[in-house]
């Protein structure tokens, strides 16, 4: 649903992340695309204002999904070695 926004109206992501400084530089972006589009001659440049909107919102979803990626990694990992270190211990003994 997310990469829909994103397509379609990529500031109103940011706006649902509550990051104001990506919904202002995406909001210009956005407008400055479909300002664009509006004059026929700047119906070819349109697309690329719009390109650079929606790869900056789909970067930021993309890097987002990345660290909570990283971060449940991490958690699994410390608890797998949270688990492992008194078994390690215990054969130390022997």
């Amino acid at each position: 649903m997310m990469y829909l926004v994103i397509i379609f109206m990529s500031p109103v992501y940011f706006l649902a992340r509550s990051k104001w400084g990506g919904f202002i530089l995406n909001l210009i972006l956005y407008g400055l695309g479909l300002l664009c589009a509006i004059t026929v001659i700047g119906l070819v440049i349109a697309p690329l204002f719009w390109l650079l909107a929606v790869g900056h919102a789909a970067w930021h979803l993309r890097k987002e999904l990345m660290e909570e990626h990283a971060t449940m990694i991490a958690t699994k990992m410390a608890e797998k070695m949270a688990s492992s270190t008194p078994q390690s211990q215990a054969l130390r003994q022997y």
